[in-house]
C-alpha cells in the first residue's frame, strides 16, 4: 500500500475509535518509519497521531530531518505566509536571504494546498525550480497530479515541468493521477460540448504531454505556450487600441485543428480569466467543438 494511501487509513481509523484498534497501532508503526515529512502529516492527520509520530521518530533516532530543516522558523513563516495567500509577504520573507523557494519546498506546498490563484502568483515569480524534487522525490508536477487540478498542471508545463520525470519508486505525474482517478469518474459520459471532470482533464492533458515528447517533455509546454502566448499578444493589442476578437477566435480554430477536443477548454480557461469579455468562452467553443465533430 502506498504511503499516501496508508496516511488516509490511519485519518479514518482513528475515527472508528475501538472498533479497529489494532490497525491505527500498525499504520502509525509504518508511517514512523517512512518518509512522510511533518508538513504532510500535519496536513493529513490529527495533532494528537502528530505528535504521537514525531515523538516515535525521536526514540527512533529518525527526527533530524524535521528539526534541522522543515521545523525551520523561515520555512514556517514562508508556508504561513502561503496558508494566507500573501504571495508579496513570500517575496519579501524571500529578500531577507535566510531560504530559497526550493529549499523551502514552497512550490510543492502551494500546489499541494493553497489556491490555484495563489499558486499561479508564486509561479510566476520565477524564483523556484518546476522540476525541483522533495526529498520524498516528488516533483512539483508529481504533487499536482495527486491533487487533480487541470489548471496548475497546465500552468506547471508551461513554466517547463517535465511529464517524464520519475519519483523514488519509478512512477510519472500521469501514473500517480491515474491511481488517484476513480474508474466511475474517468469514464463517466460527459455531455457533448462540455469540458469534463477534472479527473479526467488531468489525465488526458498528462497523456498529450507525454505523447508529445516522452523523453523531455519540451514540445508538451505547447498546447499551455500558445494560450500564454496569445494572452500576452492581446494584452500588447488592447494597450495599442486594436481590437482583438479576431485574432482571439483565429486562435480557437488553430486549436480545434491541432488539439484534441476535450483539451481545448483547458487550454482557454488559462487564457481567458484576464479577459472578462470571453466570460461565456467554454460554451462557444462548446458549439465550434460540436461543429468541428459533425464535419
Amino acid at each position: 500500500m502506498a504511503i499516501d494511501d496508508m496516511l488516509m487509513v490511519l485519518s479514518v481509523a482513528n475515527i472508528c475509535g475501538q472498533t479497529c484498534d489494532k490497525l491505527p497501532t500498525r499504520c502509525t508503526e509504518v508511517i514512523v518509519k517512512s518518509n512522510v515529512d511533518i508538513t504532510t502529516l500535519e496536513k493529513s492527520l490529527p495533532q494528537p497521531i502528530v505528535k504521537q509520530v514525531i515523538y516515535k521518530r525521536k526514540q527512533l533516532g529518525l527526527d533530524m530531518y524535521e528539526t534541522v530543516n522543515l521545523l525551520d522558523k523561515h520555512v514556517t513563516r514562508i508556508h504561513r505566509a502561503l496558508d494566507s495567500d500573501d504571495v508579496e509577504l513570500v517575496r519579501l520573507l524571500l529578500k531577507e536571504g535566510h531560504t530559497t523557494l526550493d529549499e523551502a519546498h514552497a512550490l510543492h506546498y502551494a500546489v499541494a494546498y493553497c489556491d490555484v490563484k495563489t499558486t499561479t502568483e508564486l509561479l510566476d515569480l520565477g524564483l523556484a525550480d518546476v522540476n525541483h524534487k522533495n526529498l520524498r522525490g516528488y516533483s512539483v508536477l508529481h504533487v499536482a497530479a495527486k491533487r487533480k487540478e487541470p489548471k496548475i498542471i497546465v500552468s506547471l508545463l508551461t513554466k517547463g515541468g517535465q511529464p517524464s520525470e520519475l519519483t523514488f519508486d519509478g512512477r510519472k505525474a500521469l501514473q500517480i493521477s491515474k491511481r488517484c482517478t476513480k474508474a466511475v469518474d474517468y469514464y463517466k459520459s460527459t455531455e457533448e460540448g462540455k469540458v469534463s471532470s477534472n479527473d479526467r482533464l488531468c489525465i488526458e492533458i498528462l497523456e498529450q504531454a507525454e505523447r508529445r515528447d516522452p523523453l523531455h517533455g519540451e514540445a508538451s509546454l505547447s498546447l499551455a505556450k500558445a494560450g500564454d502566448d496569445l494572452r500576452m499578444k492581446l494584452l500588447y493589442l488592447e494597450n495599442r487600441g486594436i481590437s482583438y476578437m479576431f485574432i482571439f477566435f483565429c486562435f480557437i480554430f488553430f486549436l480545434l485543428i491541432n488539439f484534441e477536443s476535450r483539451l481545448i477548454c483547458v487550454a482557454l480557461t488559462y487564457v481567458t480569466p484576464k479577459f472578462h469579455v470571453f466570460s461565456n468562452i467554454n460554451h462557444i467553443v462548446g458549439s465550434l467543438i460540436s461543429t468541428r465533430n459533425m464535419i
